[in-house]
């Protein structure tokens, strides 16, 4: 079409037409080695920016080679341009200002954000210490301009005075930017190094701004108790009710113990002081021996027991105190067991096993219950399950969903649609011991929605 502007690296420069837009083509082609040396010069002043020991001279000397290249660049630029404006494809006046603080090089479209793994909070810090810089990254880009059409007006002087106030301001650049670097790595914001060899390769600041770039969630911290109450004080008992025939503190950890001189069966230590629906909870637990535990949420005691009691149980507790005995959701913890550590089980109910490890489920309560969608492989799950060793255990519960993970792994995901059903009515916490066996939980931590 008559008049349309051609497509180009500089197809913002106006009424450029097709020859001079080749012609520019050709000049920044022929400026690649000094564009090379600008780029390569600031790569060594980032790296020397976002050293994990801040080295003064590193980036003094990287200051200065990245304004020696810049003026070298510019000089080069007004050479060849000088070529052009004695031909026929003179750059008019407003062609050449525009041309100018283009940097008298082709535009290029920034990519999509490409820090790998990036979360909301990297982001955030990262958008802040680039708005911060903004002043002087702008002041710094003046002054190169001004090197540039110093370079054109071919005006030695205050090209040498246009360098040294280059050098002054990526001077002050390179300060805020490496402070406001050492902030972010000793935060929660912490860059690894392949998020800091990307930033590098951006040029040192984020591309995409505000909410448009995509993030990751923050990596699992399972030491972050923001929001979180503690169930254990770490040395008592305390808010804690069970049989002191088995449940003791001590090393800093709750104790159950069952020994076969001192059977306990099925037995269980009852938080009384918090009732909980919707929560997060994390803890850590470990069995010594080949017994079970659990960890019992949303439950009730009181509720008469289902199953048969051994008779050496009753014969060493007498009978059962319903007080002592919980019924509700569970997750599973019996790592001896080929199946059941992170199961979603319903104890003391005729539901009982609802997820097996590994899957996802959706029923009804009592009703029809239908395997959804498979997390992995049952035995390789059971793998990353710790014998005799601390594991970590999050249990998450809303609404009708309840999601069991282990160590980092998602290990069974139970829906129940029937708001009726035992599993979805607020209930306590509790730890079970069964069989012969010893349980240590440990940093029970909740985070109580309603």
């Amino acid at each position: 079409m008559l008049g349309q502007q051609p497509q180009s690296g500089f197809s913002s420069i106006p009424n450029l037409t097709p020859k001079q837009s080749d012609e520019l083509t050709k000049l920044s082609v022929g400026l690649a080695a000094q564009t090379a040396d600008v780029t390569a010069a600031r790569k060594e002043l980032l790296i020397a920016i976002f050293s994990n020991t801040r080295n003064a001279e590193a980036i003094s000397l990287g200051v200065s080679k990245v304004c020696q290249t810049e003026s070298s660049l510019a000089n080069v630029q007004a050479t060849v341009l000088a070529g052009i404006q004695a031909s026929p494809h003179k750059l008019s006046a407003d062609q050449r200002k525009t041309w100018v603080a283009m940097g008298g090089l082709p535009a290029t479209r920034a990519g999509r954000q490409a820090i790998p793994n990036i979360s909301q909070r990297q982001l955030s810090a990262l958008t802040k210490m680039a708005a911060d810089l903004t002043p002087t990254v702008q002041r710094v880009a003046e002054i190169r301009l001004q090197m540039f059409e110093m370079a054109l007006a071919e005006n030695p002087l205050k090209a040498t005075q246009s360098e040294k106030a280059c050098r002054d301001l990526e001077s002050e650049s390179a300060k805020v930017r490496a402070d406001h670097f050492a902030k972010i790595q000793a935060g929660p914001s912490k860059l690894a190094p392949d998020q800091i060899t990307a930033l590098i390769e951006q040029g040192g600041a984020i591309r995409t701004g505000g909410g448009m770039a995509f993030t990751h969630p923050e990596p699992m911290d399972f030491n972050d108790h923001d929001g979180y109450i503690p169930l254990f004080d770490g040395s008592t008992l305390k808010g804690w009710d069970g049989n002191p025939k088995f449940w003791r503190a001590e090393g800093g950890a709750i104790v159950g113990e069952s020994t076969p001189q001192n059977p306990s069966g099925n037995s269980y230590l009852v938080y009384r002081d918090v009732e909980a629906k919707d929560f997060t909870l994390k803890f850590e637990i470990k069995i010594e021996g080949t017994g079970g535990s659990g960890l019992q949420y949303r439950s009730k005691t009181g509720i008469p027991w289902l199953a048969p009691i051994a008779p050496n149980v009753t014969a060493n507790t007498g009978p059962v105190n319903l007080n002592w005995m919980m019924t509700g959701p569970q997750a599973d913890f019996w790592p001896s067991s080929r199946d059941w550590t992170g199961q979603f089980y319903s104890e003391n109910t005729p539901m009982r096993i609802l997820a097996w490890r590994g899957q996802v489920v959706e029923g009804a309560g009592f009703g029809t219950k239908r395997l959804m969608g498979a997390i992995g492989d049952r035995q390789a799950l059971g793998a990353l399950t710790k014998m005799n060793d601390w594991n970590q255990f999050t249990v998450i519960a809303r609404g009708g969903t309840f999601i069991h993970i282990l160590n980092g792994q998602l290990m069974a995901v139970m829906i129940d649609d029937d708001p009726n059903s035992s599993n979805n009515q607020s209930g306590l916490f509790g730890i079970e011991i069964e069989a012969t066996t010893k349980v240590s939980v440990r940093n029970i931590w909740l985070k109580k929605i309603n």
